[in-house]
């Protein structure tokens, strides 16, 4: 971890507010971002930061169910971005995607490591409600669930499965945001959600 990174997150921290938000840009002006942040653009990075940290956030802290670890682990994937950007290249998929790619390897590694063994603390972030989940469409779903329930069931999901289900329920992101994300058809992300929603209702009675 060189300083000029760990300066350039800080930077965009706390530029977040001085940043206008954007909903959504095209792929073309993610290249013209792109090539501001591989040219260390403390403004490119604090637009990247402000459009993507939340949903990185949701996604990990919905991996490893800790907010601090969450936390730490969502900084590190911002400096691991720091690192690869030069080598990044679009090949038409959003910047979200190699960002969700990162922190899946990010995730990945926290679980192999010894902090793996630490005792979790109880989260009160809860599943309010999962409507329109059954194939038809039907809002016939809504649970109440403690973090540790639900992480359980979720754990037990296959893991294209429950990438789907976290990336859609928790981190919010619409089904073909989900597509575009992982790299599959919407109906592909459908019938994997459906899947999982099975799965789901029988983990969980």
């Amino acid at each position: 971890m060189i300083a000029s990174d760990m300066d350039m997150i800080s930077d965009a921290s706390s530029g977040v507010e001085r940043t206008a938000a954007s909903s959504q840009p095209d792929l073309g002006y993610e290249e013209d971002l792109v090539h501001r942040a591989k040219e260390r653009s403390k403004e490119a990075w604090s637009e990247i930061y402000e459009r993507s940290n939340q949903k990185l956030f949701r996604y990990v802290q919905a991996r490893v169910g800790d907010r601090q670890t969450a936390e730490d682990l969502t900084a590190t994937v911002f400096l691991e971005a720091l690192k690869g950007i030069a080598s990044y290249n679009s090949r038409g998929r959003p910047l979200l995607a190699w960002l969700y790619s990162i922190a899946r390897n990010v995730v990945n590694y926290h679980h192999l490591s010894a902090y793996r063994m630490k005792a979790r603390g109880e989260s009160t972030v809860q599943l309010d409600d999962l409507a329109n989940l059954d194939a038809a469409g039907a809002p016939d779903l809504s649970l109440r669930l403690e973090r540790w329930d639900l992480e359980q069931a979720v754990q037990r999901l296959p893991d294209a499965q429950r990438e789907v289900i976290i990336l859609r329920y928790f981190v919010g992101l619409t089904t073909p945001e989900v597509a575009a994300v992982v790299g599959k058809h919407e109906r592909a992300v459908y019938s994997l959600q459906t899947r999982a929603i099975k799965a789901l209702r029988r983990h969980l009675g």
